[in-house]
């Protein structure tokens, strides 16, 4: 579950103190007067390493320097995260940390020191991640973290504050959905949401399907299959839909049956590609928050790189949270 309405609850939120995050800063600021959350801003300082060859072996000719230049960069660091505090509601408990380390080993080592409960990044939507390429922090993230990962464009504020939402969640009918299902619940009972989407797209075209039904139309007239005069394309895809549906049902009882009787849901069912299924399904739904496993851009116990859903994430304006599996946090 992602709940974060509890006192208790930390959000770690990545800062680089650059010009563009202002959005990012506002959006964390609301989430944590809604779920009356502890917010702890990190600033990861990069290591220095210049290495060169000295012979046979790898030296740092500036490693002298390394001090002097951590320290600069901290107290610059902390000048900055300090000034956007001070600029901020005094109520809101906020923390401040500059860890030097590369930025996705900082976020997740801090997360992991405070037991956070939620990281939330910014990803700039002028760079065209369509593959995993692991050059972003967000997308390191996205790949590897064992915490929740929202992942905000910086050119987008949400408003968790005073405004209901709208969340889609997509779920494979395997485990690694059921984590993002049990997360999209958690994370209903965190903030005032309008209604919840649950989709789940099989990946098979309408041309395969139709020659599934011809070959299905095949085996009955060969006497392999028992005759049914009814079966059509559409008859088939009825009964599949039907199918997935009711698993659907089985699968949002079993992750929080109580909850579930008074929600706000709807089943989604398409065919096709994941990612471009889901970019169709945040606008016809409107959805602003958008719920999905790491299966949907990375092969799980794997090493092919699977394509993510850029565009469903950056130009429909909507926060994404991808939620690990619970191999990942074990």
């Amino acid at each position: 579950m992602l709940e974060l309405f509890s006192a208790e609850t930390t959000i770690v939120v990545a800062l680089d103190l650059g010009d563009e995050e202002n959005n990012l800063i506002q959006t964390a600021v609301s989430l944590a007067k809604k779920t009356g959350s502890r917010l702890i801003f990190v600033h990861a300082t990069q290591p220095f390493r210049g290495y060169i060859s000295a012979g046979g072996d790898m030296v740092l000719p500036y490693e002298a320097f390394e001090h002097d230049i951590y320290t600069s960069d901290v107290k610059s660091a902390e000048q900055k995260l300090l000034a956007i505090r001070d600029r901020l509601p005094p109520e809101l408990v906020i923390d401040l940390r500059v860890v030097r380390d590369f930025p996705e080993n900082a976020l997740e080592s801090v997360a992991e020191d405070v037991g956070a409960s939620l990281v939330l990044c910014g990803m700039s939507p002028r760079a065209n991640h369509d593959r995993y390429g692991g050059m972003s922090t967000a997308l390191s993230l996205m790949n590897s973290s064992k915490f929740p990962v929202m992942i905000l464009p910086l050119d987008t504020a949400i408003d968790f504050a005073s405004k209901d939402h709208n969340i889609l969640v997509a779920d494979n009918l395997r485990d690694e959905g059921l984590y993002a299902l049990r997360a999209a619940l958690g994370l209903c009972k965190s903030i005032s949401y309008s209604h919840l989407f649950h989709l789940h797209v099989k990946r098979s075209s309408y041309r395969e399907i139709n020659e599934t039904v011809d070959k299905i139309k095949t085996a009955m007239v060969e006497g392999r299959l028992p005759f049914d005069p009814d079966l059509k394309t559409d008859v088939y895809l009825k009964h599949l839909k039907d199918e997935m549906r009711s698993a659907m049902v089985e699968r949002l009882e079993a992750a929080d049956s109580e909850f579930a009787r008074g929600l706000h849901w709807t089943p989604r069912i398409c065919f096709g590609q994941p990612a471009e299924e889901l970019q169709q399904q945040v606008r016809d739904t409107k959805a602003d928050i958008l719920i999905f496993g790491k299966h949907h851009f990375l092969r799980p116990k794997g090493l092919v790189l699977g394509k993510i859903p850029y565009q469903a994430m950056m130009e429909n304006h909507v926060a994404s949270i991808v939620v690990p599996d619970m191999a990942m946090v074990q």
